[in-house]
């Protein structure tokens, strides 16, 4: 009797399991479906500019960035990097479309990491506002990575615009941009992504120079020339369609209403990581059988779980997927919680004083909190890291780095008591 009791539980965890499967493969389905509708439905010209880019276009924007580079730098506010707001435009921007009322992606890279721009551009109908960063003596490669990417990616050309940031504390004087230029060899389009990833500048914050990745969100979140951004690291790709479905959302919610214009809500993205080789997912469905079969886990689950488990990833991933956007539920700001997410752009900038690796991020996710806003967790909204973080995938001076950046910090949240002091909140 116990025997045919054992085969009967049996028996039915498999016919549960075989019916989960079902359910997830029909809500894929259901899903890609309505994606599919929504977007002829909300269509827009993101894949195609509608126009080749010619040589002779190509050598025109060539020449009109070096003299951007060259006549219209400013400098920062510590004096050390020189600034190039949009030494190349949008195509759509150049068009007079709309979009104050929008959503910007903001996010910053060196050259060799402008390949990630693809994979973005593709999930992304929306604008972009990419902040490259470069050594004096790397700007006619990155000059002519962005021109090539450009040219062989139209979704790029079409909705991305480049600004620059260098260091003056450069061995190379900026004199030699022009007139001798060489321009570098990027070999074809189908060349392209593994020559960007294969260029030969320094990687991972070992530059000589102290990365400014707070300066570099700063400078393309002023130039993003919408009322929400949503920053997030280069290599993070988002899910299919978040533009779109935050626009309705944004619509449905009013949020572009002047008598919202004060509300201090930013609306949490969840980030997640995939094994390497595990195809990207397009939706949570997919993303939920991902965690499922243990192909992907959430964002720095390896590296530093406080900084994220506060997004609440299993109540997150109870939660099916529907067919709008939604808020699912708010969490209260907690030390060191550093969630991606999207706001208005009148959030707090960064502080700039952070460079390197450590802090940059918490610092100004603990300023909103201390500053009165609140963080709402979207249900169906994600971002992807392709590749598991691990301890070995950062540079060799990451500690002493984060040791900087964490007295740094201490004086930071010291000085919010007397920037809010109406504010009963603090960064613990």
């Amino acid at each position: 009797m116990a025997v045919m009791w054992r085969r009967a539980v049996v028996l039915l965890v498999l016919v549960i399991a075989v019916l989960q499967i079902i359910h997830m493969t029909l809500l894929s389905r259901l899903e890609a479906r309505k994606n599919g509708q929504h977007r002829s439905r909300t269509h827009h010209n993101w894949d195609d500019s509608g126009k080749d880019y010619q040589e002779l276009e190509i050598q025109e924007d060539r020449a009109q960035m070096l003299k951007t580079i060259q006549q219209s730098s400013v400098l920062d506010s510590s004096g050390e990097f020189r600034i190039v707001n949009f030494v190349i435009r949008a195509e759509f921007s150049h068009q007079g479309s709309q979009v104050k009322q929008d959503v910007s992606i903001v996010t910053q890279a060196t050259v060799n990491h402008l390949h990630y721009l693809t994979t973005i551009s593709e999930r992304w109908h929306g604008p972009i506002s990419v902040v490259v960063f470069s050594l004096t003596q790397d700007i006619p490669r990155t000059v002519e990575g962005i021109l090539r990417l450009r040219q062989c990616f139209p979704a790029v050309r079409y909705n991305t615009s480049f600004h620059l940031v260098y260091p003056l504390n450069n061995p190379q004087p900026e004199s030699s941009l022009l007139p001798q230029f060489n321009v570098p060899q990027f070999g074809t389009c189908e060349d392209l992504l593994e020559k960007l990833k294969t260029v030969n500048i320094a990687k991972n914050y070992a530059h000589g120079v102290p990365y400014p990745n707070n300066l570099l969100r700063n400078v393309g979140r002023r130039n993003a020339l919408t009322e929400f951004i949503f920053v997030i690291d280069i290599d993070l790709v988002p899910n299919d369609h978040l533009h779109e479905d935050f626009q309705v959302f944004a619509k449905e919610n009013r949020l572009f209403l002047e008598s919202h214009k004060d509300d201090k809500t930013v609306y949490v993205v969840p980030a997640f990581e995939l094994k390497e080789g595990a195809a990207i997912p397009r939706q949570k469905t997919e993303l939920l059988q991902l965690l499922e079969l243990m192909e992907a886990r959430p964002f720095y689950f390896e590296l530093c779980w406080k900084c994220q488990k506060h997004t609440d990833y299993e109540a997150w991933q109870r939660e099916p997927p529907t067919s709008k956007l939604a808020v699912l539920f708010e969490v209260l700001w907690r030390d060191p919680w550093e969630p991606f997410y999207i706001a208005r752009n009148s959030v707090p900038l960064y502080d700039e004083r952070f460079r390197q690796y450590g802090f940059n991020r918490i610092s100004q996710v603990c300023e909103q909190h201390v500053a009165g806003y609140k963080f709402s967790v979207l249900n169906n909204a994600f971002v992807i890291h392709e590749g598991l973080k691990t301890p070995s995938s950062f540079h060799k001076d990451k500690d002493v780095d984060q040791e900087r950046n964490r007295i740094l910090f201490r004086h930071f949240k010291a000085e919010l008591k007397d920037k809010y002091p109406d504010s009963s909140r603090r960064c613990y």
